[in-house]
C-alpha cells in the first residue's frame, strides 16, 4: 500500500515511463511507506475537456490505508505535485489527491 493511479490525457507530451517512475519515486521518497508495497499505474484517457483552457491533464490518485495524519497527506500531495511540475510544462493541468481506504472493507490477496 499505497496504490497510485496516474490518469492522463492521451496527447500528453512526456515519456510515460519517466512520468510513472517519477511519481513512484516521489511517493517512495516521502518515507511514509515501505517501498516494496507501493504500486503505481497509468490510465490514459482518449478525450477530455478541461475548463481551464489547457489541453492536457495529469491527475494522481493516491489510495492509502487510513492512519496518516493530515500533515503527512499534505506533504505527500505537495511532493508529488512538485515532481509533476518539474517534469511537465505549465500547459498541463495538474492535480493530486490522497484518498483514505477503509481497512474494515479493503481486501487483497
Amino acid at each position: 500500500m499505497p496504490h497510485i493511479i496516474i490518469e492522463h490525457s492521451k496527447t500528453l507530451d512526456v515519456c510515460l515511463s519517466k512520468l510513472l517512475n517519477s511519481v513512484h519515486q516521489s511517493v517512495a521518497d516521502s518515507k511514509l511507506f515501505d517501498i516494496t508495497t507501493i504500486k503505481t499505474r497509468l490510465i490514459e484517457y482518449q478525450a477530455c475537456l478541461l475548463g481551464d483552457g489547457k489541453e492536457d491533464f495529469v491527475h494522481v490518485q493516491i489510495h492509502l490505508l487510513e492512519g496518516r495524519t493530515q500533515s503527512q497527506k499534505q506533504m505527500l500531495s505537495e511532493r508529488v505535485l512538485s515532481e509533476l511540475q518539474h517534469i511537465l510544462s505549465d500547459s498541463v493541468s495538474l492535480s493530486v489527491h490522497p484518498y483514505d481506504l477503509d481497512p474494515t472493507i479493503y481486501r487483497k490477496n
